[in-house]
């Protein structure tokens, strides 16, 4: 008997302990994408602007309807930008028009080891200058993620608006 015909028959009782190892941890990264894309919407709408940018790679891109975002720095005063926005509307006795989003149809691909393809449908909700909530905006969301030193971060997330 050769030696490689040997060995497979020594690795076999390990195959499914190798698959079982390689299903968890499938399921622990898919868990850890989705915490991920959880934060980045509580910390967008909480308006955390560190939280925000820490979802992102250092060079992380923003995409929304060619309009590009790059780096956290930039990602940062997407926050801060709204933050702005929410005090001068309350200074002028307005509502705020703070963003609350909505996502569903959340989908989850492991491409590799350490990139997944995170794809959902969001829809931002806010308050009317009649007190009632309004839908803000529609779309859809594609973001490529990266596994960086053990952690899950968005490297590039393409925002598409409706606009019919």
């Amino acid at each position: 008997m050769t030696k490689l015909p040997l060995m497979a028959l020594l690795l076999l009782p390990c195959v499914p302990v190798l698959a079982k190892d390689a299903d968890a941890q499938a399921l622990a990264d898919r868990a850890a994408i989705h915490e991920v894309m959880q934060k980045y919407v509580w910390t967008v709408d909480s308006g955390d602007a560190d939280g925000y940018a820490s979802v992102f790679t250092e060079d992380g891109v923003i995409d929304s309807n060619g309009s590009l975002i790059r780096g956290r720095d930039a990602i940062r005063k997407v926050v801060t930008g709204l933050q702005a926005r929410y005090a001068a509307n309350h200074a002028e006795g307005k509502p705020a028009g703070r963003l609350y989003h909505v996502i569903s149809n959340e989908s989850i691909t492991l491409t590799s080891r350490t990139a997944a393809v995170y794809r959902s449908y969001w829809q931002t909700m806010r308050k009317g200058d009649d007190q009632r909530y309004v839908a803000g905006g529609f779309g859809t969301s594609e973001d490529r993620l990266v596994k960086v030193k053990g952690q899950w971060l968005i490297e590039h997330r393409k925002l598409t608006v409706f606009t019919d």
